[in-house]
């Protein structure tokens, strides 16, 4: 296969061909001066490319050295925002990488040179209109971050509002579609040249991960996210998210109030009791979590503040989770297994959310799954248990079954780490089970209440209805296909090959039963014969033949 060849193949080739070359060759260089040269090499596209492999290091072994994590992290952050954003994704997928990268792959820091004023102004004025400056009392110049994708800035509304503009770079999107479009073709080659590469779906964590990337660079879609988290914390005082100002916001522009507060960090300098805010903090996640089914992606510290009162104020909410009410059910039954130590139990219930990617032998499976809980559950307080460790080895090991997990999950088990991570930094004797335990027993109690049973049977006999519906009208047709012989079916090899030695027994077995039967007959219709006879009992002799072979047969029956 020729991946250059495959980058400019889609439709779009003759606008973006050249353009995507020249993107490539750029992040080959990147790659090939932070010692992965060898994996580029495989690609065969020296001449093509005009790479200069002059002094790199073009053994595999390279790839598997102890800074591998440091330079992977380093050739992402150069390479900008996709690369920035897929190492994020690719931090929560303990499937896909060992851990020792995963870790450098979280330290991943998305600072990058701020943009010049006035093309923010010039993308304040594209996004909101020439008259944008009418909304705002002042606008502060200088940037109060500065990422890959986006630049915030203080600004003050009319009415003395504090708030913050999110502003995002210009040109972003044809650049992404460039490196989205080398990355399928990359990963493309990938799965056909090495085997083991299959099992990492590696088409599907792309597909993934372009969703995702498109829904952060849509700032409506963050709108939509804090307007849903502002609803499902509304009843919480200790739990700000701030406000957003829809008419001032737009694909590339997010306006939003400005969340005061102090970093974790500060607090922790200050020698504050931190028990009460790690409560806030856990309680917060789980409530995402194990309630609303609907989490914050990127809940580290920097996107947490601690407000005044205590509380917390939460913002980029760009990258989100969902668990729908089915997967919330196989939560409840993984975490109910940890707090019993019912280690079956936790290897079923993890069999059962994973996607088979070929052949499982579940009993193999099965024994991995324990040995891994066994190290984290066995003989271990609850207080010591780290879940999110626990779920991130399990996520690792299905893959060597070739299975894997939803990506919403994996998602789940990196927001549970990071929960994990935070609060024992700064209370290391909390006890996250303890925790959790009230928002357990809510789900449980949800599961099993009258009103999701009758929602459930509800939802079943509105599906039985809806085929009884259909029936009259699709199994006419499906009876005119049989008849016109466009209806077929099929069986597999192997299942004929039973099939035909099935019936060829059953067969042999009626032959055989026959012959009995008629040597019974003939032996007894040649008694009334008057033909020579032997032995005491005066049997005919052709009788006493015919009797020896219906034996015989019946023996054999038998």
């Amino acid at each position: 296969m020729s991946v250059l060849r495959t980058i400019v193949s889609s439709s779009r080739a003759l606008v973006t061909g050249a353009k995507d070359v020249a993107r490539f060759r750029e992040i080959a260089t990147v790659f090939v001066g932070h010692g992965f040269g060898w994996f580029f090499a495989q690609l065969k596209l020296r001449r093509e490319l005009q790479i200069d492999y002059a002094g790199a290091d073009l053994t595999r072994a390279a790839i598997g050295s102890p800074d591998t994590g440091k330079r992977l992290v380093a050739a992402f952050a150069k390479l900008g925002p996709t690369f920035i954003k897929l190492g994020q994704i690719l931090s929560t997928r303990p499937d896909l990488l060992p851990p020792a990268i995963l870790h450098e792959l979280t330290q991943l820091q998305d600072n990058v040179s701020p943009l010049p004023f006035d093309q923010v102004v010039q993308q304040l004025r594209s996004a909101l209109g020439p008259g944008f400056r009418e909304h705002f009392e002042t606008l502060d110049e200088t940037p109060l971050a500065s990422a890959s994708i986006a630049q915030v800035h203080r600004a003050t509304l009319k009415d003395g509002t504090a708030v913050v503009l999110k502003v995002q770079r210009p040109g972003l999107r044809p650049k992404i579609d460039s490196d989205l479009n080398i990355l399928r073709a990359i990963a493309n080659w990938v799965e056909e040249s090495f085997v083991e590469a299959e099992a990492m779906d590696l088409g599907g964590v792309l597909r993934g991960f372009a969703k995702s990337l498109a829904q952060e660079l849509d700032f409506r879609c963050e709108l939509r996210n804090m307007a849903r988290f502002r609803r499902n914390f509304a009843d919480d005082p200790r739990v700000r998210i701030p406000r957003v100002f829809e008419d001032l916001s737009s694909t590339e522009v997010l306006c939003m109030e400005f969340a005061e507060g102090r970093k974790f960090s500060e607090v922790l300098a200050s020698g504050e009791d931190t028990r009460p805010l790690v409560e806030v903090y856990f309680k917060t996640a789980y409530k995402m979590l194990f309630v609303d089914g609907f989490f914050h992606g990127d809940l580290h510290p920097g996107n947490v503040f601690v407000q005044a009162d205590g509380g917390l104020a939460i913002i980029d909410c760009g990258m989100v989770g969902r668990l729908t009410p089915a997967m919330k059910d196989r939560l409840i039954d993984i975490l109910h297994a940890v707090l019993n130590e019912d280690l079956e139990s936790l290897a079923r219930c993890f069999y059962e959310l994973a996607i088979p990617t070929g052949k499982v032998n579940y009993n193999e499976f099965e024994a991995d799954a324990i040995e891994i809980a066994e190290r984290y559950l066995g003989g271990v307080p609850l207080s010591e248990i780290q879940i999110g460790v626990l779920f991130g080895e399990l996520v690792t090991a299905a893959t060597r079954h070739n299975v894997r997990m939803p990506s919403d999950f994996t998602m789940m088990f990196k927001a549970i780490v990071t929960t994990e991570g935070l609060a024992k930094s700064i209370a290391p004797d909390i006890d996250p089970i303890e925790l959790a335990r009230p928002f357990i027993t809510q789900m449980v109690a949800e599961r099993y209440s009258s009103d999701r049973i009758k929602q459930l049977l509800v939802t079943d006999f509105q599906l039985l209805s809806r085929a009884a519906h259909a029936m009259p009208r699709v199994l006419p047709a499906i009876l005119s296909d049989i008849q016109d012989g466009k209806l077929a079916i099929g069986i597999a090899p192997g299942t004929l090959k039973t099939h035909h030695e099935a019936t060829n027994l059953q067969v042999k077995t009626a032959v055989r039963a026959a012959l009995t039967v008629t040597c019974l007959a003939c032996g007894t219709y040649c008694l009334g014969l008057q033909l020579p006879t032997f032995g005491l009992l005066g049997i005919p002799i052709a009788s006493a033949v015919f009797y020896t072979l219906a034996l015989y047969g019946i023996l054999r029956l038998r």
